[in-house]
């Protein structure tokens, strides 16, 4: 540690309101709200402990951030000093959707956004706007077979655990998804074990007091839907 410089682009960086997922991403805590711009600053007094491995790199869903070392610029997973792809937003057009062949059966996918996992979702991100969507369990569409025929199709997707993901700003982070993005149904599914009905707690505080229809679906431990509301 030491060595490393990090650059912030305030012309695209959304702001620590509209975003703030490099600020959680970085274990050191040097990347900072700036309350007189809205965006991210560094702690100068903190700097020297960045590790160079561009974490806050890899969730910056507009490429706003680059760390710079004793070595060379910091390449990340891109190769080229940019954020990981698995954090850029991307919307799939299925009208022009492929299909595909199974065991001599046509399946298709039904996914219309990436990334899905929560933690590297963005509420800015232009699929959420006007959108039906879908807060799933891990566990859940390797679990159900007609995951994307029967819950997946024409929703967008986010996946959580509720057990083994760190879901200190999850409430937060729905409630801002929703509320920017008038999105007036979700769709939580769930397993049919103790520890997932936490998420569907979870989203249900999160949108307290908002005018959004929630419909809960459970898929039992051997892949049954058996249970919706």
């Amino acid at each position: 540690m030491g060595n490393f410089k990090i650059d912030i682009d305030i012309e695209k960086c959304l702001g620590f309101k509209e975003c703030g997922l490099c600020i959680s991403a970085c274990e050191e805590s040097i990347i900072i709200p700036d309350e007189k711009t809205g965006k991210v600053i560094v702690d100068k007094t903190r700097e020297i402990h960045c590790d160079g491995l561009g974490a806050c790199l890899d969730v910056c869903p507009v490429d706003a951030l680059k760390v710079t070392g004793k070595e060379n610029t910091h390449k990340g997973c891109k190769g080229h000093g940019m954020s990981c792809p698995s954090a850029s937003e991307i919307s799939f057009k299925r009208p022009e959707k492929r299909m595909e062949t199974f065991n001599n059966k046509e399946t298709e996918s039904e996914l219309l956004n990436w990334p899905i996992q929560l933690h590297l979702l963005s509420p800015n991100a232009s699929y959420f706007k006007n959108a039906d969507l879908i807060i799933s369990a891990d566990c859940v569409p390797f679990s159900y077979p007609y995951f994307h025929e029967n819950l997946l199709k024409g929703k967008v997707l986010i996946i959580a655990c509720p057990k083994l993901d760190e879901t200190d700003e999850y409430a937060s982070k729905i409630r801002q998804i929703v509320e920017k993005n008038n999105i007036t149904n979700v769709t939580v599914a769930i397993m049919s074990v103790p520890c997932c009905n936490s998420l569907y707690t979870l989203v249900t505080q999160a949108l307290s007091g908002l005018d959004v229809n929630i419909t809960k679906k459970i898929i039992s431990i051997d892949g049954n839907l058996i249970e919706h509301s």
